[in-house]
């Protein structure tokens, strides 16, 4: 294959790393209705039943601070057999408000991003690129099983939309009548995003299982662990220069979320791992991409920065 072949592959690989490239697309969260079972093909779960202990639900909060920080590590594969390594650290400071909404229809969302460190390949982004992205607010509306609506952010930026995805573990699914102990169930979730500078959409099947509930990290309440794994794919594409770069990424995913018994998020922890294409159709090129990532989340004290 000639060095020209190559080169529209080495720039979409290139611009992977997000901080470099251009100011992306703002996100939209399109909730999607679960479809009737078609002849032929099982009914959906019923929701889970029994458990034991209190039922725990969402519950309105006011400014609650978080920190987050997530890890992802790309290994790209050039055709000839050249190879690179991308690692992409994120930090960022929240304030999460959720306020009751009409009867039986959740909780109006408000995430405002109050500071953002991101690193590439152990490099600072410089400071112009995060200061850009201090003070988005992400706003949507919270079902009482957890499901994300309407997700979109007050301005368009690369490091936003990068962000968008891990707001999303701030909640996890729940039966729609709230948690107790022992159960278990499934979810199905479908929503857009912007995954490594490709806006496009993402789906996952999550199994959960509620554990016994634990003393919070506050050592003043309960909470519950939500344990979840699944599996994802996703599939996205983007101009760049006069190419179309198509992306397509499967994988697998765990999680444990602590949820305090009065209903709010304590701390949260996942990881996902998988592969990645990213093709040229115009020039029959493609470039495999081994990916890893990791989150956590966790709650912090009224006032902390």
């Amino acid at each position: 294959m000639t060095e020209l072949n190559v080169r529209p592959i080495a720039l979409a690989a290139g611009c992977l790393l997000l901080a470099a490239c251009a100011s992306g697309t703002a996100t939209t969260d399109t909730p999607t209705a679960t479809p009737a079972p078609r002849p032929g093909e099982p009914a959906p779960p019923p929701p889970p039943t029994g458990g034991r202990g209190p039922t725990v639900s969402f519950h309105a909060v006011r400014s609650a601070p978080y920190r987050i920080e997530r890890h992802d590590s790309l290994s790209l594969q050039y055709p000839g057999g050249a190879s690179q390594e991308q690692v992409r650290d994120r930090v960022g400071f929240i304030r999460l408000t959720l306020a009751e909404a009409a009867a039986g229809e959740g909780y109006r969302v408000s995430i405002v991003l109050d500071s953002l460190t991101a690193v590439e390949n152990g490099v600072p982004v410089p400071f112009d690129s995060t200061a850009a992205v201090r003070g988005t607010e992400w706003t949507a509306t919270l079902t009482p099983s957890g499901e994300l609506q309407g997700l979109r952010s007050s301005r368009q930026s690369t490091l936003g939309d990068e962000l968008t995805s891990t707001l999303r573990h701030l909640f996890p699914r729940i039966p729609p009548g709230g948690v107790r102990e022992g159960m278990e169930w499934s979810d199905t979730s479908r929503y857009e995003l912007v995954a490594d500078a490709f806006p496009g959409t993402e789906t996952a099947a999550m199994q959960y299982r509620a554990a016994e509930a634990e003393e919070a990290s506050s050592g003043s309440r309960n909470a519950i662990a939500l344990e979840s794994e699944g599996t994802y794919t996703r599939s996205g594409t983007r101009l760049q220069g006069e190419q179309e770069l198509e992306m397509t990424a499967s994988g697998t995913r765990t999680g444990t979320h602590s949820l305090a018994v009065e209903g709010t998020l304590v701390s949260a922890q996942g990881s996902e791992a998988g592969d990645m294409t990213i093709s040229v159709p115009a020039v029959g090129q493609t470039v495999p991409v081994k990916q890893t990532s990791r989150y956590r989340i966790n709650a912090l004290a009224a006032g902390s920065p």
